[in-house]
C-alpha cells in the first residue's frame, strides 16, 4: 500500500524555485546577434545574477525590480532577445505588488508608488528596445509591447493582494463576530445568574424574616401565655414550606431535566396572601391593589418589590411598626408604593444594600425607577414607577 501525503511548499523553496526557473529562461536566449563588446559568456553571470536578485523579491522587491530591470536593459541594450531578458524583470515587478509593503493608513499612497516605480521600470526596458543594437524590430510598437508585458505582473499581484486582503479582512471579522457572540452568551449567563440571586435573596430572606418574627414571639410566649405557642409553631412550618416551594420552582429553571412540576410565577393577585401571612405573622400591613392587567414580567416585579419591602420593614422598622401598600396605575404606568411608621433611617437608603440593589434593577429592566428613603410621616418608604403598555394582556 502506498501512502501518497500532500508537501506544502514553503517561502524560501518557492523563492529558489522562481529564481532558478528564471535564471534558465533567461539564460536560454541566443546569444549569435548579442554586441562584440558583451562576452556571450556574460550573458549567463547576467541570467544568474538576475535569478540570485529574484530571492530577496519578499524582503526587499523594489530594489530586485530595480536590479533586474538594470540587467534586463543592459542585455536588451546589448542585442539580446528581450522576451528572455525581461523575465526577471516581470517576475520582480509581480512581486513588488504582492510583497510591497508600506506605512499603515497610506494604502493608497504605498499603490501609487509602487505603481511608480513600475512603470519607470517598464519604461526604461520600452525604451531600450529603441537602441540601436537592440535585436528585433525596433518601434514604437515594440516597445509599449514591452513596456505591457513588464506592468502586466504588476496589475496581477495587485488583484491577488487585493483579493488576499480582503479574504483576510472576512476572516477577522469574522473571528470579532464570534468573539462578541461569545462574549454575549457569557453576558447572558452572568445576567441570568444575577437573575436567579434576586429571585433566591427574595424568597428567603423574606421568608426567614417571617420565620424568625415568629419564633421569637413564640419564644417570648411560652411563659406568659404557652397556647399561643403552637399556631407561631404552624406558622413557621407554613413559610419554611412556602420558601421550599418557591425555592424549588427558581432552582428548577437550572435544571430543565428535572421531572418538576413547576408552580407558576407569583402574580399581582398573590399579593393578598402575601399581607395574609405577614398579618398573620404580627406585622399589621394595609393592602390597596387598583385590579389591572399585567403582563407576566411586570406583575412578578411588582411582587416582589413589594415582598422585599415589607421584608425590610420585619427586619428594621422595630416591634409595633405597621405597613401600608399600594398598587395603583398612573399614567401609563404602574405606581408601588409601601411606606411603614416604624424607626426608619433618617434619610435616604444605602445604595449598596443587596435588597434594594435588587429592587432598583428589577424595576429598571422594564424602564422603570425607584426611589427608598425616610417617609415624610417618618418610617421608611419604597416608591417604585414601572411603565406598562396598553396592549398588555
Amino acid at each position: 500500500m502506498v501512502t501518497m501525503r500532500a508537501v506544502r511548499t514553503g517561502p524560501r523553496s518557492l523563492d529558489a524555485g522562481v529564481s532558478l526557473v528564471a535564471a534558465l529562461i533567461t539564460g536560454t536566449g541566443s546569444v549569435k546577434t548579442v554586441a562584440a563588446w558583451l562576452p556571450h559568456d556574460a550573458i549567463i553571470l547576467l541570467a544568474a545574477a538576475q535569478g540570485v536578485m529574484l530571492l530577496a523579491r519578499r524582503r526587499a522587491p523594489t530594489a530586485v525590480l530595480a536590479g533586474t530591470t538594470a540587467v534586463s536593459v543592459l542585455m536588451i541594450v546589448a542585442g539580446y532577445p528581450d522576451g528572455s531578458a525581461i523575465f526577471g524583470a516581470c517576475c520582480a515587478a509581480y512581486a513588488v505588488a504582492v510583497y510591497g509593503s508600506g506605512d499603515e493608513g497610506a494604502e493608497l499612497v504605498v499603490t501609487l508608488r509602487h505603481a511608480a516605480v513600475v512603470a519607470a521600470a517598464a519604461i526604461a526596458i520600452g525604451v531600450a528596445s529603441l537602441a540601436p543594437g537592440a535585436r528585433g524590430q525596433s518601434g514604437t510598437w515594440t516597445a509599449l509591447v514591452l513596456s505591457a508585458l513588464v506592468a502586466a505582473p504588476w496589475v496581477l499581484g495587485y488583484a491577488i493582494r487585493t483579493r488576499r486582503a480582503y479574504i483576510a479582512e472576512l476572516k477577522a471579522r469574522a473571528a470579532r463576530l464570534e468573539a462578541e457572540e461569545g462574549e454575549r452568551a457569557a453576558r447572558a449567563v452572568v445576567d441570568e445568574r444575577l437573575r436567579m440571586a434576586r429571585e433566591l435573596h427574595d424568597v428567603i430572606g423574606h421568608s426567614i424574616s417571617l420565620i424568625t418574627v415568629q419564633a421569637e414571639a413564640a419564644a417570648r410566649s411560652v411563659r406568659t401565655n404557652p397556647d399561643a405557642v403552637p399556631g407561631f409553631l404552624t406558622r413557621i412550618s407554613a413559610a419554611s414550606r412556602q420558601a421550599l416551594v418557591e425555592m424549588r420552582h427558581v432552582l428548577a429553571v437550572l435544571r430543565p431535566d428535572a421531572e418538576a412540576e413547576l408552580s407558576p410565577q407569583p402574580r399581582l393577585a398573590d399579593l393578598g396572601e402575601l399581607v395574609e401571612r405577614l398579618n398573620a405573622g404580627g406585622l399589621e400591613t394595609r393592602l390597596d391593589v387598583e385590579p389591572m392587567d399585567l403582563s407576566p414580567g411586570v406583575a412578578l416585579t411588582v411582587y416582589r418589590i413589594v415582598q422585599e419591602s415589607l421584608t425590610n420593614v420585619l427586619k428594621h422598622a422595630g416591634p409595633g411598626a405597621r405597613a401600608a401598600v399600594t398598587v395603583v396605575r398612573s399614567d401609563g404606568s404602574v405606581r408601588v408604593s409601601v411606606h411603614d411608621d416604624g424607626a426608619g433611617p433618617s434619610g435616604p437608603a444605602a445604595s449598596t444594600a443587596h435588597g434594594i440593589v435588587g429592587m432598583g434593577e428589577r424595576a429598571a429592566v422594564y424602564g422603570g425607577t425607584l426611589r427608598t428613603g425616610a417617609g415624610a410621616g417618618g418610617g421608611f418608604e419604597v416608591e417604585a414607577l414601572i411603565p406598562i403598555r396598553e396592549e398588555a394582556p
